[in-house]
């Protein structure tokens, strides 16, 4: 094999790199670095997988299939490099594709629900970048948060992040002050681990490469992870993890046709999965209660 032929492992080597970083950073290090490693792994992960697709595309299917198990390195041939551009191209196509997505779905969703600025909860810190929290006219429990990026300037940047946090009419009904305060300070944990910009993006890439059962997979488990640092983070901003999990309590007892939206909400109790999630999330919450584990602790 050539050393031009070479060349085409570096981007191979660099995705397992990216792979071990994330393993080993997953259960230490802070959600940013988490984030951020997956955002690169799945990049990397995506041009391959493109890659692969184009190239069994363009040498007749099964057999292609078959030959590449056979012999993968048949796709490392510089004879194949347009197939490498190709698989760059359309795993960047799918990247625009799903950032646009994700932002057109979150504007759309300040156009239809009729929403109204509430005031801040008065115990907790609001944060200095621009941060909305706003009311919208729903009976079901709902609370969620996302990134917009925005066309004007803002601190000498064009165009700026603007952060959201909803909250439902039926959620703000259910709740006590101290059991809201808790839900916003969850959906500003989310906010400060960057899971509107990573996140968000990670879940929306996933649907739209459905037969990828990796992406799938991961975006399941850094989700799972992410509810549980939100949660974490509440607790250390309110010092009451007895309030979230009354919050989370409250809205497992509704009526199975209360509280059930596919938005990145409050709870995804949709399904078994999902409940099983919101209890193991209020069983965590109590142990914190009892532990006081959470005290002392920097936040972000």
């Amino acid at each position: 094999m050539s050393a031009a032929s070479e060349l085409f492992y570096v981007p191979v080597a660099i995705w397992v790199a990216a792979g071990v970083g994330l393993l080993v950073a997953y259960r230490k290090s802070t959600p940013r670095l988490v984030l951020r490693l997956a955002a690169f792994f799945l990049a990397l992960w995506a041009i391959l997988a493109t890659t692969v697709l184009a190239w069994v595309l363009l040498n007749g299917g099964v057999p292609a299939v078959l030959a590449l198990v056979h012999s993968p390195l048949l796709l490392f041939q510089i004879r194949w490099a347009r197939v490498w551009l190709t698989g760059a191209l359309g795993a960047l196509a799918v990247f625009t594709a799903a950032f646009l997505l994700n932002q057109l779905v979150a504007h759309g969703l300040l156009r239809l629900l009729p929403v109204s600025e509430i005031p801040w909860p008065r115990d907790l810190a609001r944060p200095a970048s621009p941060t909305s929290l706003l009311a919208f006219d729903s009976p079901e429990a709902e609370a969620f948060s996302f990134t917009l990026l925005r066309s004007g300037v803002r601190e000498g940047r064009w165009p700026y992040r603007h952060d959201v946090i909803l909250v439902s009419r039926g959620l703000r009904a259910l709740l006590t002050p101290e059991e809201l305060e808790a839900v916003v300070a969850h959906e500003l944990g989310h906010i400060r681990g960057l899971d509107g910009r990573y996140l968000t993006f990670v879940r929306t890439l996933a649907r739209m490469m459905a037969w990828d059962p990796l992406l799938a997979y991961l975006a399941r488990s850094l989700t799972t992870r992410e509810e549980y640092r939100a949660d974490l983070d509440a607790a250390r901003m309110t010092h009451r993890p007895l309030a979230l999990a009354r919050a989370l309590y409250k809205t497992l007892s509704l009526p199975s046709s209360v509280g059930r939206r596919p938005f990145p909400a409050l709870l995804r109790v949709s399904g078994r999965h999902g409940t099983r999630e919101a209890y193991e999330r209020i069983r965590r919450l109590v142990a914190l209660a009892e532990t006081g584990a959470y005290e002392g602790e920097p936040v972000g």
